[in-house]
């Protein structure tokens, strides 16, 4: 008797152990159905496609000024349930570098797609664009002629002479803003379509290390230069490298897509360049603040006037 009455014991326990597993089972099988089922590729594509939307909607150019990031959309990333657009933070000490140079047809369209929509996001009169372009002779900024006749875009550097000195003008105009520190400072946008010399180069890097409040964007083609030996390392700078078909973007600084510092892992279709019209329309909707602005120094430099 006194062994049937242990067995049945350890039976019930048995059975009282099982229950209270089967309960916190029960429990745990609850809690886990509360938690959102993960998502989807095609709903997470979907979903990033109006978040791009989002951002970079048209609205007022004033809410975005030059001394903020502004997403600037390069292309299309692509995936086995679709794409979405793919954004890339510039302004505000943020900048970009290309594995190759302008005189790859992608790279020269890149270029002028990064200028046109910069432009597009901030106020009128707010960015000036200067051009470096020895590779090319200056082909690479020809399209966008209508932002130089409207004063947006400079004259292209494309000696070393000429390089030299929009550098230093760079580097000036970078000292002054960290000096004045103002909350309306014009953004320079420097856009390099082939890599210049080893020294020039060194300035340029130097330009991505000296942050936001120097009011300077560099556009890199041509990073690394093969022929100039160890490249400078760049900061706050999200990579691109091109393949034969695709382009495969970095890391953006301070905002990795993922741990392993691989970048985005999925290709990109980079844009086509934008329509003749488009860059007219633009360099229309520019010109007016920036001759205002011209007039407005010219007046404050002239002895005798009002100001």
């Amino acid at each position: 008797m006194g062994r049937l009455a242990s067995a049945y014991g350890q039976a019930v326990a048995a059975h009282r152990q099982a229950r209270e597993r089967l309960a916190e089972a029960r429990i745990l099988l609850d809690r886990l159905t509360d938690r959102p089922v993960p998502e989807r590729t095609v709903d997470l594509v979907a979903r990033l496609g109006r978040l791009a939307e989002t951002l970079t909607a048209p609205g007022s150019p004033a809410a975005r000024p030059a001394g903020t990031v502004a997403p600037v959309r390069i292309g299309a990333a692509s995936t086995a349930d679709g794409r979405f657009p793919l954004l890339v933070p510039l302004g505000a000490g943020r900048h970009l570098a290309v594995n190759a140079d302008a005189r790859d047809p992608r790279v020269a369209v890149l270029l002028r797609v990064l200028v046109l929509r910069l432009l597009a996001t901030t106020a009128p009169g707010t960015v000036r664009v200067v051009g470096i372009d020895p590779a090319a002779l200056g082909a690479t900024f020809l399209p966008l002629r209508p932002l130089r006749d409207a004063g947006v875009l400079g004259v292209t550097a494309t000696t070393e002479a000429e390089i030299a000195a929009l550098l230093g003008a760079a580097e000036a105009h970078a000292l002054a803003a960290r000096h004045f520190d103002r909350d309306d400072q014009e953004l320079l946008l420097v856009v390099a379509a082939s890599a210049p010399g080893p020294r020039e180069l060194a300035r340029l890097a130097a330009l991505t290390h000296a942050g936001p409040a120097a009011a300077v964007c560099v556009l890199l083609a041509g990073y690394p230069a093969a022929a100039s030996g160890q490249a400078p390392p760049l900061g706050a700078t999200t990579p691109v490298r091109l393949d034969e078909r695709y382009a495969w973007v970095g890391d953006p600084p301070g905002n990795p897509y993922g741990d392993d510092g691989a970048g985005l892992a999925v290709p990109v279709l980079l844009d086509a360049d934008p329509p003749a019209r488009a860059v007219r329309a633009l360099a229309g909707r520019l010109e007016p603040a920036v001759r205002a602005e011209a007039a407005f120094a010219l007046r404050v430099t002239l002895p005798g006037e009002e100001h």
